[in-house]
């Protein structure tokens, strides 16, 4: 225990440098592609929940302070939930595998309560509707999401090779955005009296259809982990060193903070395209082109964290998203500008993918140190845990907007709105975006899990597995 220890607790001394991209063999290009095809459902789900969903319920009667209110105790709710069905998800394997039957039960739950969720009876919505749905979903949401982080981190388990994988499942995410978006963008550039209630049921009609084609060809292609569970340490072991481990609890610090920011600008934009610039028509197409800059740039991240390693690439990210809302509101947000609408959202989309993709090939890392530690494969604990930070950073960036909109600019999407209200919507947005991103720039500073120190992780792991295999 004394030597699996040591390293984890990794010196801050070690060279924050990347190694040589990864093997090609490691993974099929069809497995890839297999592996990732959920992800394109999950995020074409997700995308709507941060940007149209708060919206939508506060159009259909509910109060700004009322959605917040909902929508952040949700997602604290999965502070619970996340942590326990992670364990469930370590614990319980099936005699075809590990991970995969956890993905198959997750789509019926989805299913059901998208939609409910997103093709609501006006007339039946209310607080208790909203968060009863909600976290239905999210209960379905949660296992295919732990689940399928889990399983990548058992598919590809060198430096790089991590990296190459969670980038291809975010440039997938970020297709299905794109994708979702281009939904609605149709519908607008079809009439010109397409209500919101109207775009957010054909993106839930969208996710209603993919969700069991993607599952199919995902649990059909890709090899679930021949590894069986393990029988636990004991829980007090396993607790010392889950709460000691500095760097697990840096990059849940940072996926927080990150997440943070990344909810403000998400929760916020359509009012920012609506009032701020006084274009809502356009609002749809510029969150295609988001998707796209974010699609388009996501390889040049994936050669960059190769080249200087996860955490530089991830504090460039988070710097460059920071400047562009300087740039935001000194320079784009001009009210009738279509220019300066689509150059900030192009500008900022660039950074999209970075801070999702790099923090789970972080995590991954992490838990083949915790392996060594504790004899014990706890991925599923691990991304259920970052599960957990990105929902609350989402959460909390609905709850503490809204509230600052309504009670400290006097912000209300229902009526006519002052010239200070507007500007209130202007300032919420790039102060919280940017505070959050540069916040989650400090846990990444001198993090030392190189390729080098997991390189040396890992030979110790198959040294391990080689020997009990005698």
């Amino acid at each position: 225990m004394q030597q699996a220890t040591s390293t984890t607790a990794v010196g801050a001394k070690t060279a924050d440098t990347g190694a040589a991209e990864p093997r090609a063999d490691a993974l099929t290009t069809k497995q890839l592609a297999s592996y990732c095809a959920v992800g394109v459902p999950m995020a074409a789900m997700g995308m709507p929940i941060a940007v149209y969903l708060p919206p939508l319920y506060s159009s259909l009667g509910l109060s700004l302070t009322a959605v917040g209110f909902v929508f952040t105790l949700v997602r604290i709710f999965d502070v619970v939930t996340d942590p326990i069905m992670g364990l469930a998800i370590d614990r319980f394997d099936t005699r075809w595998g590990r991970r995969k039957h956890w993905i198959a039960l997750a789509v019926p739950i989805l299913l059901v309560s998208v939609w409910m969720v997103f093709l609501p009876n006006p007339e039946s919505v209310s607080p208790v509707y909203l968060g009863f749905w909600m976290v239905m979903l999210y209960i379905g949401y949660t296992m295919m999401t732990i689940a399928h982080q889990s399983w990548g981190a058992e598919l590809s388990q060198s430096y790089d090779d991590r990296s190459r994988l969670f980038g291809w499942r975010e440039v997938f995410i970020i297709g299905g955005m794109t994708a979702v978006l281009a939904v609605p963008a149709a519908l607008d550039s079809l009439s010109d009296n397409v209500s919101l209630q109207d775009k957010v049921a054909s993106m839930g009609l969208f996710c209603l259809v993919l969700f069991p084609l993607t599952a199919l060809l995902t649990l059909r292609n890709v090899p679930d982990s021949s590894r069986k569970a393990t029988n636990p340490v004991h829980w007090r072991e396993a607790v010392q060193v889950l709460v000691a481990n500095r760097l697990l609890w840096r990059v849940l610090a940072s996926d927080l903070l990150s997440g943070l920011g990344t909810g403000v600008a998400g929760a916020l934009y359509i009012f920012m395209a609506r009032f701020v610039f006084d274009l809502p028509e356009w609002a749809s197409l510029g969150l295609l082109c988001y998707f796209i800059a974010a699609f388009g740039a996501m390889p040049l991240w994936l050669k960059l964290a190769y080249r200087v390693g996860k955490a530089r690439a991830m504090r460039l990210a988070l710097v460059y998203g920071a400047f562009i809302m300087v740039l935001l509101y000194f320079v784009f947000a001009q009210p009738g500008s279509v220019l300066g609408l689509f150059a900030f959202t192009i500008f900022y989309g660039i950074a999209y993918g970075a801070a999702p993709a790099l923090l789970r090939s972080m995590m991954a890392d992490l838990t083949d140190a915790d392996e060594l530690d504790v004899g014990e494969q706890r991925s599923g604990l691990f991304f259920s845990l970052l599960t957990t930070t990105n929902k609350l950073g989402a959460a909390l960036a609905v709850g503490i907007c809204f509230w600052v909109l309504e009670n400290s600019f006097g912000f209300d999407p229902k009526v006519v709105n002052t010239p200070e209200a507007i500007n209130g919507v202007l300032v919420t947005y790039c102060v919280g975006t940017a505070l959050g991103l540069f916040v989650a720039y400090l846990p990444m500073i001198n993090y030392p899990m190189t390729s080098q120190k997991h390189a040396e992780i890992r030979a110790q792991l198959d040294a391990r597995e080689a020997q009990s295999a005698v």
